[in-house]
């Protein structure tokens, strides 16, 4: 009796639960360990820093000047940081909430294919599969919270909910509505991806006719949930927008009006097959063209192989090739790897139905010894191997700060010079203004810089402040120098101090 019932354990719960437990403890720094933010993680920090005051109302900065839609990952990890208010960093705390966050949609995403075919083997080869696919991020993927990196499993979820969704199905719909928002919210090119693939799941579900749910009590309350959690996503944002002029909204609108880009068809095609033939390794002188067009080929010739929701989820990621290669040739500003991060998992759902096919004749042995060997093999891979390795304490904030001496009732306006030699400080510059927020100094930024962080942490130029400058030395300084009261030097920094 017991046989039986470990042979009927869900493996897509097993799983992930132990491939977050494996990844925790490859990671104890993020308990122990103390951290400091600098560059885009500290300008993230600042923002989660005001979510946890119910005071942020935009998404991240991006490199066209304009903010992200919305804030709702910020909110998640100021929640996070007050739940886990025991580990040795905020960062720790962002660290684990993150971790947590993607057990939740790998769960959810691992739940959605198990309830459609009942069946372990399916589950299994889309999480080898996934983790295949995500191998260019490993192993930082699982625990980093900046907004590429927020979206990966929330993409799996969206991407198995609409393939539901496109069959007439209604049952998962509120789950793709939670992601749609979460991407949208986190980057601005997720508007071009969500809107032409809804409306793809849109036809399909109207074909396969859905709509004929709609008196049905689960209809009602799955568009209610939907509508509801929606609105509560989009209140900052709003309130942001119309509290403003011009608002971050209409600012994200005018620049998608605007945009007249249109790269040319060869490196567009490169950049987005990259991500499909990146995970596999393939040597460079086989056409990342040829590797592609087999991935697609496979599954759509063999597809007698494939269950029905499988046939469907082949032809969202169909779809979702041409999407994403019509928003790279659109790409505003440069076809920059980490934009389009979201792909290595529709690349992972495809090596899914490849392998399905390839393996349809390999029987694994269903036993409980051969689970127990297979579970622990990976468990030891991921704790071993799963480290992450950002995860570095960087002294210089906190040895700078102590050598200025902050005074409580002073303002202190940070500034770094946007040419060539002195543009890398503003890394440091972000983890010094983080490092003094959270120690309670009234502390911003310069006029130049403004578009980095919330307005709060934002001062005019010729408003009274000590201003901390930063530059780079001809050499760097492993020693920390105070060359006199107001100049410190300290590796590839000097900071001067003007009263």
């Amino acid at each position: 009796m017991q046989t039986s019932s470990f042979k009927k354990l869900p493996l897509y719960i097993l799983f992930p639960i132990l491939f977050c437990v494996a990844y925790l403890l490859a990671n104890p720094g993020f308990f122990s360990q103390p951290y400091q933010e600098t560059g885009d993680y500290a300008a993230n920090a600042l923002q989660i820093w005001k979510a946890g005051k119910l005071e942020e109302s935009l998404g991240a900065y991006s490199r066209f000047l304009v903010n992200h839609p919305g804030p709702i990952v910020f909110y998640y990890l100021a929640l996070a940081e007050k739940i886990f208010f025991f580990v040795k960093s905020p960062h720790g705390a962002h660290s684990i909430g993150i971790v947590l966050y993607n057990l939740f949609f790998l769960l959810i995403g691992l739940r959605i294919l198990y309830k459609k075919l009942e069946e372990n083997r399916s589950t299994v080869l889309l999480f080898a599969s996934l983790v295949l696919g995500l191998t260019p991020l490993l192993p930082n993927a699982f625990s980093n919270i900046w907004g590429p990196g927020v979206v990966l499993l929330p993409t799996l979820v969206l991407i198995l909910s609409l393939t539901d969704f496109s069959q007439g199905s209604i049952r998962n719909f509120f789950w793709f509505v939670v992601c749609a928002n979460i991407i949208v919210q986190n980057q601005i090119v997720g508007i071009s991806f969500i809107v032409p693939i809804f409306a793809v799941g849109c036809f399909y579900f109207y074909k396969n006719k859905g709509l004929s749910q709609y008196k049905t009590k689960e209809f009602g309350l799955s568009i209610l949930l939907a509508v509801v959690f929606t609105i509560i996503c989009w209140i900052p944002p709003l309130v942001e927008q119309f509290t403003n002029s011009p608002g971050n909204l209409s600012k994200i609108i005018g620049l998608a009006l605007k945009n007249s880009t249109f790269h040319k068809l060869g490196p567009t095609l490169q950049y987005v097959l990259s991500y499909y033939v990146s995970p596999l390794s393939i040597p460079k002188q086989i056409p990342a063209l040829l590797i592609v067009g087999l991935l697609f080929g496979i599954p759509s010739f063999w597809n007698n192989k494939l269950q029905e929701f499988d046939r469907s989820l082949l032809k969202i990621l169909i779809w979702a090739f041409f999407i994403t290669l019509f928003g790279a040739f659109k790409m505003k500003g440069g076809q920059i790897s980490h934009i389009y991060w979201f792909t290595y998992v529709l690349a992972g759902l495809l090596y899914y139905l490849n392998l399905k096919i390839i393996l349809s004749k390999l029987e694994f042995p269903n036993t409980k010894n051969f689970r127990i060997y297979s579970i622990s093999i990976i468990f030891l891979c991921i704790a071993i191997y799963g480290k992450n390795t950002e995860f570095e304490y960087d002294d210089r904030p906190e040895k700078f700060i102590a050598a200025i001496s902050p005074q409580k009732g002073s303002k202190y306006r940070i500034r770094w010079n946007s040419n060539p030699k002195d543009f890398g400080q503003g890394d440091l510059s972000l983890g010094i203004l983080l490092r003094l927020t959270r120690d309670g100094y009234n502390s911003c930024l310069n006029e130049e810089w403004h578009f980095l962080v919330p307005r709060s942490f934002r001062c005019a130029d010729s408003e009274p402040a000590i201003t901390i400058t930063l530059e780079t030395p001809e050499k760097e300084s492993e020693e920390f120098q105070i060359l006199n009261k107001s100049f410190f030097h300290y590796k590839s920094t000097i900071v001067r101090i003007i009263e």
